[in-house]
């Protein structure tokens, strides 16, 4: 039975391509590469960068990339789950600050790393929107979000009633020329519950491999590959720490709004509590 290595060199030899083209191609160190061929995984990265370039290599090669990365863990390879919270201090960071609402506050601070603002941040139009958010906890109970419209909806049916009522009993001593009959005041909009508020969601553009962390506690809320075109609704309880190996192909949406990410490439962004 051929090894990784083995196959990943055959698939390329038969495709024709060097080490440094296929490093182009799929935007990976090509010293990377080699060692894949090598059956050499120790990349002084986290388990979910290697997994990541493994996965786009195979994709890349037109190999199975499920069966192969079932091979990688059946090697027993990779770092334990405990040591994947120190990340490199090579991998490009930033911090994706969102302006509060209602209020004004100090200024979002710098992203880490002293990277300066770019332009595009320093054009943007001032939005109101709250503090993005990105959890991991269980989704919204929906029997809360079926109680508000029909408390909106009983609100109004009530007022229709009053409205009925007075007219009874007020409606032979006022002249009808002069009669007037109060409009019901529309339903007012029910406001966004806590859960809708720290419920972000992943939208993958391509194959990304993605881990979410809750930084008050260090829990995991999501690691894994979300392939092109997937979702991921994640519920979070204060501020986490979004880490990726392809940031071109990841976005994170806030209440309907989608924010991409800072890196192309492999990087991580700290993302900030809601607002109330």
């Amino acid at each position: 039975m051929q090894t990784i290595g083995e196959r990943l060199e055959e698939a390329r030899k038969r495709k024709g391509i060097s080490i440094r083209e296929a490093s182009e191609s799929t935007k990976i160190r090509s010293d990377y590469l080699q060692k894949f061929e090598n059956n050499t995984f120790e990349l002084n990265l986290p388990d979910i960068y290697a997994r990541g370039f493994l996965r786009t290599y195979a994709n890349y090669l037109k190999l199975n990339a499920e069966k192969l990365l079932t091979d990688y863990s059946s090697l027993g390879l990779g770092e334990p789950r405990e040591g994947r919270r120190h990340q490199d201090q090579r991998e490009i960071m930033g911090r994706l600050d969102i302006p509060e609402a209602s209020r004004p506050g100090p200024a979002a601070p710098a992203p880490a790393g002293g990277e300066p603002p770019t332009a595009r941040s320093a054009a943007a139009p001032s939005r109101s929107v709250p503090t993005a958010v990105v959890t991991g906890a269980p989704s919204a109970d929906r029997s809360q979000k079926i109680k508000l419209p029909l408390v909106a909806g009983a609100a109004v049916v009530a007022l229709i009633i009053l409205v009925v009522v007075i007219r009874a009993l007020f409606g032979d001593s006022t002249p009808p020329s002069s009669a007037t009959v109060p409009t019901p005041a529309p339903a007012a909009t029910a406001p966004a519950s806590a859960a809708d508020r720290n419920l972000i969601r992943l939208v993958a553009l391509g194959d990304v491999s993605v881990k979410v962390v809750q930084q008050s506690d260090n829990r995991t809320l999501f690691e894994g590959d979300l392939l092109k075109g997937e979702t991921r609704a994640v519920l979070r309880a204060g501020q986490v720490l979004v880490s990726y190996n392809l940031g071109r192909n990841l976005q994170v949406e806030v209440q309907g709004v989608r924010y991409r990410m800072r890196s192309d490439g492999q990087g991580r962004n700290s993302i900030g509590e809601a607002s109330p």
